[in-house]
């Protein structure tokens, strides 16, 4: 495709140069994966996996240039070289979302794109959705851990990745004839236009509570960013909503779609009643329109009972039979660092998760508690550089359903994890806890306490394969580090 024909797509923008008619080769916003031909685009971008961190684009567009790019899209003017052809728009953000789905032809109008949104929930949901329909549909999924293409794993970037990076992963699954995709659509993707062109069939809504409010600043901002995604579905799509979520009337308003509720308190279309949760398994009665059904499913815990129901509701919206939904729930749906549950032969129980939200705390601590262990030792840490509103909350649901905390860093970032205790320390309301600021030591710390009938919570960092600390990002996971520390014992 020519940048002529490319930049007809861009609503308003200022031209300056006349090399047009090449062909474009890449659209990027990384400097170091531009090549010859490439469309370099001038952005503030933090990926997960890579860990690149670039503040400003715009510093980066003569090392753009060096490395191919033959024209540069940006916010504001800037000095090149006369032959380089620049494009000044109001949001480079917007724009890359717009370029990269014309470069690759609008791939997600040729598959059914499902979005979840929600604070808790998205990771665990995307990969029941993903259980139920994979026996008759070519599906894949884009989110938090990686992404999948009909149940193999590829590495990702973000949880909603950049527009080029899913713009891609999308025409991939298009030329493989892909029927759907699920993907989790994050706050910070909704808002930075990672979506901006995606043709939702599907959004499903799970719950709202406290996060991202260093960036969003307040939870009317937080929750009208999610709202976005389900203002874009059509008179002809669905919206997923848990209606025993308070501010579910919100999403409902929200959408001129087909609403198809799910809840657990409240009437709704889809409903589980009769709830038995034990370690290792849960029970319960679906009922959907049409039909009830017992579900014995190997994903513990009531609020995973949430995620089956919305995934169910969006399997319900593609018509797939009772049957199959009961055999998708039924599967072993492993999730990484989600209740991840660790048998390494020792007589008390040791579980990982990535909860790390006061409401996500809540849920798994409620749920361990309702276990009945003889003692609930709870490992956890909050993140640095992020919100800092959430730390005493989180600190009190933990010491409210712990008998023994260790409070310890999580991904300290740029601040002193000493620092982030103080903050978590005003909601804690006893005093049967440590501070060890190593994690390792701290997991140690706490699997050493362990005595028989107990249970072992670390919770933060779940999945994570590293930690990010203030000068260097180094190799580190809950599990295996747990699972090192129980062997040698």
């Amino acid at each position: 495709m020519t940048f002529e024909k490319m930049l007809r797509a861009l609503p308003e923008k200022k031209i300056i140069g006349d090399d047009l008619s090449f062909e474009v080769k890449g659209v990027v916003y990384d400097p170091l994966r531009v090549e010859k031909d490439f469309i370099f685009v001038a952005i503030d971008i933090y990926t997960q996996l890579d860990k690149i961190e670039i503040p400003d684009g715009h510093d980066k567009i003569q090392e753009a240039i060096e490395n191919g790019a033959r024209a540069v899209l940006v916010q504001r003017d800037i000095h090149t070289a006369p032959h380089i052809t620049k494009i000044i728009v109001p949001d480079s953000r917007y724009a890359l979302g717009i370029l990269a789905n014309e470069f690759y032809n609008y791939p997600s109008q040729k598959m059914k794109l499902i979005g979840i949104t929600g604070t808790n929930g998205k990771t665990t949901t995307t990969h029941i959705v993903e259980s139920i329909f994979i026996p008759d549909f070519k599906i894949g999924l884009i989110g938090t851990l990686y992404y999948k293409m009909n149940g193999e794993i590829r590495k990702s970037k973000d949880t909603t990745p950049e527009p080029p990076d899913l713009q891609e992963i999308f025409s991939e699954m298009a030329r493989e004839n892909f029927d759907y995709c699920v993907l989790e659509a994050s706050s910070h993707g909704i808002d930075f236009h990672r979506l901006v062109g995606c043709n939702f069939n599907v959004a499903a809504f799970t719950n709202l509570s406290q996060d991202h409010l260093d960036y969003h600043r307040t939870m009317e901002n937080y929750l009208k960013t999610k709202l976005k995604l389900f203002g874009w579905l059509q008179t002809d799509d669905f919206a997923i909503v848990n209606v025993d979520d308070g501010v579910s009337d919100r999403f409902i308003g929200a959408t001129k779609a087909k609403v198809i509720t799910c809840g657990i308190e409240n009437d709704a279309d889809v409903m589980a009643k009769d709830i038995e949760c034990q370690i290792n398994r849960t029970a319960f009665t679906l009922s959907v329109p049409g039909g009830e059904v017992k579900i014995n499913a190997k994903l513990v815990g009531r609020f995973n009972v949430y995620n089956m129901l919305a995934a169910v509701a969006i399997a319900v919206s593609q018509n797939i039979s009772l049957e199959k939904i009961k055999s998708g729930l039924e599967k072993p749906i492993r999730v990484s660092g989600r209740f991840e549950l660790m048998d390494a032969g020792q007589p008390f129980s040791v579980v990982v998760d990535y909860a790390h939200t006061p409401d996500g705390l809540e849920n798994v601590l409620n749920l361990a508690k309702s276990l009945q262990p003889k003692n609930l030792i709870t490992v956890f840490g909050c993140g640095g550089d992020r919100d800092h509103e959430k730390r005493p909350l989180m600190g009190k649901v933990v010491a409210d359903y712990s008998d023994y905390f260790i409070v310890t860093a999580d991904n300290p970032r740029g601040e002193n994890p000493k620092n982030i205790a103080t903050d978590i320390l005003p909601g804690v309301t006893h005093n049967r806890f440590d501070l060890i600021p190593d994690r390792k030591d701290a997991i140690r710390a706490a699997i050493c306490r362990a005595k028989p009938g107990d249970i072992v919570m670390i919770l933060g960092k779940g999945h994570e394969t590293t930690q990010t600390l203030k000068d260097r990002t180094i190799e580190f996971n809950d599990y295996e580090v747990a699972e090192k520390i129980l062997k040698s014992l």
